[in-house]
């Protein structure tokens, strides 16, 4: 990662790898890339690392985008797209936005259209998803999307083995698309609403009824223990874990209770923690 305004320790830098860059065996080794707050350093000696970077470090596998902005100079969006496309096997990507929602991405996330039968993992944080991120249907490969804090999510709809998504609140409606595509594929899920309930609640435990009956891992907030979810509860055979967080328990008939306990405690022995 690369930190500061410091253009001497630069220039030094930019010394280095370039006497590096005559050493191939080096760059070949380079597995996980993190670049941050690179708009705090000069442009073109940036742009310089990340031209050497694109040419020479091409077996990463896992590329971290940190303290992204959209403003960046057009030089280092095109670097970026290069260092992307350039990878023979991309595995994991992470895009973490500034201090403010980064809302135009410039191709660096099409460009993740290079790597869409070896990209396996997303990690998106603090962005707004524009219309590139319809890439990542694409990605054949695609099994885990962690988003956190996140605008836009309808845009979103791959098919998955792990969904995690933290928001504040969660809108069931936004990923709906999302858990219907995934379908019986999904097995991990973690939908953490912080600060309110999951909005349109309802719909959320429809859609995990009627499409995702294989999963094994859940873990959901500030959800009621109304019969909807109990029977969401009874129709998951598979679930083996369950964390719930904020919970109210919603009498809304005399069994409701007996139903909590043969149901949430008792059934396939997994843990429960509320």
């Amino acid at each position: 990662m690369f930190m500061g305004d410091m253009p001497e320790l630069m220039e030094i830098i930019l010394k280095i790898f370039y006497s590096l860059g005559r050493n191939e065996l080096f760059f070949s080794r380079l597995q996980y890339l993190s670049l941050g707050l690179i708009s705090e350093l000069n442009t073109d000696n940036v742009t310089a690392l990340l031209k050497i970077l694109a040419k020479y470090a091409t077996k990463i596998s896992a590329l971290k985008l940190d303290e992204f902005y959209s403003d960046y100079e057009p030089q280092l969006h095109h670097a970026l797209i290069c260092i992307t496309k350039s990878q023979e096997q991309l595995r994991q990507f992470s895009l973490v936005g500034g201090e403010e929602y980064p809302t135009e991405y410039h191709g660096i996330i099409s460009a993740l259209e290079s790597q869409k039968k070896s990209l396996q993992e997303v990690l998106i944080n603090w962005c707004a998803c524009s219309t590139e991120f319809k890439v990542l249907t694409n990605c054949k490969n695609l099994e885990i999307l962690r988003i956190i804090y996140c605008d836009n999510l309808k845009i979103l709809k791959a098919s998955l083995n792990t969904l995690e998504v933290t928001n504040y609140p969660i809108d069931a409606s936004d990923t709906v698309q999302i858990l219907q595509k995934s379908g019986t594929l999904l097995q991990r899920l973690s939908l953490i609403s912080e600060y309110e309930k999951i909005r349109e609640e309802p719909l959320l435990l429809e859609t995990l009824k009627s499409f995702c009956p294989n999963i094994t891992y859940l873990s959901i907030t500030v959800v009621g223990i109304s019969t909807q979810f109990l029977e969401l509860i009874g129709s998951l055979q598979k679930l083996q874990f369950l964390t719930l967080r904020g919970v109210e328990i919603l009498v809304d008939n005399p069994e409701i209770m007996k139903i909590r306990w043969n149901v949430i405690f008792l059934k396939n022995d997994y843990n429960t923690k509320i």
